[in-house]
């Protein structure tokens, strides 16, 4: 009998450590079960694609110039006048302007434009023994910017300014009036060079050349051809001047795709 209950006891004590303890007893260490996962949804444009391979290319320059004729011609006069007084100054120049601008439309010159600009009246110093400064007399400039149609006509146009009064030569430039066309030739030719290039270096390699990838670049225009000034101007029969050619530059770098490796290479 001893035995039989100190085997009941045992099965008691067992069966009261694996029940849950009782609700409110605070020595007993809760429970831990499995912790749920955390869960983040990701919108379906945030997932971003693997990184593709940037397939195998040629980078090359072009480069080109076309020579386009200038077809206008533009010169620059200034009429300087002097006098003691501001006024007579004034005077003297505008009677010298007039005949200049007579003469330059009494000329005929094919597509003639003319444009006045750049008027001044400035007082002139001098300097006594004491050096101090006084107001010896004025001095008045005026410009008058004439634009015509033919080039070959640019020495006559300037012996007709001087001859009615112009004293001084400011500019004298050679422009071509429209240079789209040879803009147009430039690029095609700048192009034609890269992919010429391009293409020697494909068939050395051993490849096709793929199609462009890439093109960066453009055709300039070009600024007018400028003939340095002349301060200082004495009448001529017939003043030389030559127009020159205007050079039209175009710049590109294209990157060609490598293409299909060439048979028997």
């Amino acid at each position: 009998m001893k035995r039989v209950r100190r085997i009941f006891v045992l099965a008691c004590a067992l069966a009261a450590c694996a029940s849950p303890p009782a609700q409110g007893s605070s020595g007993a260490a809760p429970a831990i079960g499995p912790v749920p996962p955390n869960i983040y949804e990701i919108a379906p444009e945030q997932v971003l694609p693997p990184q593709a391979q940037e397939p195998p290319f040629i980078e090359v320059s072009g480069a080109a110039t076309v020579e386009v004729a200038a077809d206008q011609a533009q010169v620059s006069f200034a009429v300087e006048t002097r006098a003691e007084a501001a006024n007579d100054a004034s005077a003297a120049n505008a009677t010298a302007m007039s005949r200049v601008l007579t003469a330059l439309r009494g000329g005929r010159l094919p597509g003639l434009e003319i444009e006045t600009f750049g008027y001044s009246l400035e007082p002139q110093y001098a300097q006594d023994q004491s050096r101090v400064l006084s107001i010896a007399g004025y001095a008045a400039y005026n410009n008058v910017r004439a634009t015509i149609d033919a080039v070959d006509q640019v020495g006559r146009l300037i012996d007709l300014a001087i001859g009615a009064g112009a004293n001084q030569v400011a500019s004298i430039a050679f422009v071509a009036s429209d240079t789209e066309p040879a803009r147009a030739e430039a690029l095609a030719e700048a192009v034609r060079n890269a992919r010429s290039q391009a293409e020697t270096i494909a068939r050395e390699l051993g490849f096709e050349l793929g199609p462009p990838l890439e093109i960066r670049g453009g055709a300039d225009r070009p600024m007018p051809i400028q003939f340095e000034a002349m301060r200082s101007v004495q009448l001529a029969d017939a003043t030389p001047i030559e127009a020159g050619d205007q050079s039209v530059s175009a710049n590109v770098t294209v990157r060609f795709a490598l293409g299909r490796a060439l048979a028997g290479r």
